[in-house]
């Protein structure tokens, strides 16, 4: 499988972008870096923030969640500091480009629900989009204990691209839907 997301972010993509636009450098090329998934809440109990982390754990095939807590204690949650109030898990490299084209070839069809991709104007490398049912992945399609008390979860993914422009030209070849 990795395979073809190589050759087709390598001899298509890549080619489409060198060709729209015009680099010096072939390093100049953008790419993604990695891909952040993550739940975030405000008042969660521990049973969300366990569960949280067991899905990250099966989406992305990985042990490595990181528990997300509070650097300055709010007042207005009644949180305290170091208090946890989400998890994460970071993806690079091969899993990246499987959760990218999984994404792609297999969510995306399935979700009827998803408004499109939001990029952020003031980070000009990021891209973010919500989920707000986990059932459209299929390993969680037997894991409705898991996910019944979950919020949405978020997606980041970070290229390293330097313009508006590029980025939009890299998700348009990658079939991405745009807000």
């Amino acid at each position: 499988m990795h395979s073809f997301i190589q050759h087709y972010l390598k001899d298509i993509v890549e080619y489409d972008l060198s060709t729209k636009f015009f680099y010096k450098n072939i390093k100049d090329i953008p790419v993604f870096e990695k891909v952040i998934l993550c739940f975030h809440y405000k008042n969660p109990n521990y049973k969300q923030i366990l569960n949280s982390i067991l899905v990250l754990n099966i989406i992305s095939n990985q042990n490595n969640s990181v528990l997300l807590t509070l650097k300055k204690s709010n007042i207005v949650l009644k949180l305290r500091s170091g208090s946890p109030v989400g998890c994460k898990v970071v993806l690079r490299k091969i899993k990246m480009l499987e959760f990218l084209f999984n994404f792609i070839l297999t969510i995306l069809p399935q979700d009827k629900s998803f408004e499109g991709v939001v990029v952020n104007t003031k980070l000009k490398n990021t891209i973010s989009f919500d989920f707000k049912s986990l059932f459209i992945f299929n390993s969680l399609k037997n894991h409705y204990i898991l996910i019944k008390d979950l919020s949405n979860l978020s997606v980041n993914v970070t290229t390293s691209s330097k313009n508006l422009p590029e980025i939009l030209f890299l998700l348009k070849s990658l079939k991405f839907k745009l807000i």
